[in-house]
């Protein structure tokens, strides 16, 4: 197998000690082939190596770099610092007590991304995988509540929630963003942002009743 490359002088000057400090751990310790799925966090009882723990974007900027870097600069220094941990990260925990709430974030990540194209399928499409990840969520009470409470006096929302029966269906709300995305309807469209702060409160308040 042929050597990796030599690093390139003027890039190793540019590079500044903390980094080259991860570096040089990688040498001994390279990244290899690994099956691990996506979890909420790192298993802390494999912690991440000195070099690298704390590590934070300013950390990676070259000597030098004036403290009012460009929104470039802050943005590339962002993805070496993402790099780097990529290539020390620890085994991910399995069972973390917060996977549901971090798939139902994911959900809303990808609900933002709409008809947008994203890992496999549109983000519509990717919002419904982690609401199924997330399953049936303690805050999907309340929230068909609020969602019933919004919907009052306004057929079409009526009818929507409707559709949910006794027990709130993300992928029904989501496959109503998708509809309203489309057509602009102003009052489903104003349902559907009201929806969308009471669960972004419901779940907020729930995470720090479980803190």
């Amino acid at each position: 197998m042929a050597a990796p490359p030599a690093a390139n002088a003027a890039g190793k000057l540019r590079r500044p000690q903390r980094v080259q400090q991860v570096l040089d751990y990688l040498q001994s310790h390279p990244m290899t082939i690994t099956n691990l799925p996506m979890q909420y966090d790192a298993d802390p009882t494999v912690p991440l190596p000195d070099c690298i723990a704390g590590l934070q974007p300013a950390d990676v900027l070259p000597a030098g770099s004036s403290s009012s870097s460009s929104t470039s600069d802050e943005h590339l220094a962002r993805v070496i610092a993402g790099l780097l941990y990529v290539a020390c990260g620890g085994k991910p925990i399995a069972n973390s007590p917060a996977a549901a709430e971090a798939a139902y974030v994911h959900a809303l990540v990808h609900r933002q991304e709409g008809a947008c194209i994203g890992e496999f399928g549109s983000g519509f499409s990717n919002a419904n995988y982690w609401y199924c990840a997330a399953g049936q969520h303690p805050v999907n009470a309340a929230l068909l509540k609020e969602a019933q409470q919004l919907a009052a006096g306004h057929p079409t929302a009526e009818a929507h929630v409707a559709k949910h029966g006794s027990s709130w269906v993300p992928s029904k709300f989501v496959g109503l963003c998708s509809d309203v995305a489309e057509a602009r309807d102003p009052q489903l469209l104003k349902f559907c942002e009201g929806v969308m702060a009471a669960e972004l409160r419901l779940l907020l308040d729930y995470c720090y009743q479980k803190l």
